[in-house]
């Protein structure tokens, strides 16, 4: 896929989820590398906003299934280090008042399918606690639901 070709394919993707319920969508762009990518504006987190739109995430899902598998920046790889780190982070949170939230994975991700907290954390649970523990980690956190969280797996 050329480079024009993934970005027209990514702005179609832009143009379903603004007709989905997410009008703040921004606009796809290339990374210098040649990556699809979609930079928030004005400080919209679109990740977060997606995340609460499960149908938006379903009716443009054809779309996004037609993304080459280097479509995006590979995820950079945690240290051990790291992983450590969102130990600690997760012992934070649950310290701040969400006790059934999950250690890390290997790749750093909480996974919270099989938990109570399957369908997302409600902002209002986990806004104070990640803001609590950000001293822990202000890294990306990765957090994995049935479709319904609200803080969008990224903090």
């Amino acid at each position: 896929m050329s480079r024009q070709q993934l970005l027209a394919l990514g702005q179609e993707w832009v143009q379903c989820l603004r007709d989905h319920g997410l009008p703040r969508m921004p606009d796809a762009d290339l990374s210098p590398e040649g990556y699809l990518q979609f930079p928030p504006q004005g400080g919209y987190e679109w990740k977060t906003d997606l995340r609460s739109h499960p149908g938006a995430i379903e009716a443009c899902k054809s779309i996004e299934d037609r993304y080459p598998p280097t479509a995006f920046r590979p995820k950079a790889e945690l240290s051990s280090e790291d992983v450590r780190k969102l130990g600690e982070y997760a012992r934070c949170i649950r310290e701040h008042g969400i006790p059934e939230f999950p250690d890390p994975n290997a790749a750093g991700e909480f996974d919270l399918t099989g938990t109570p907290l399957a369908d997302g954390v409600p902002p209002q649970r986990m806004n104070p606690a990640a803001q609590a523990c950000r001293q822990v980690w202000s890294g990306d956190v990765r957090i994995h639901d049935n479709g319904g969280g609200a803080n969008g797996g990224k903090k």
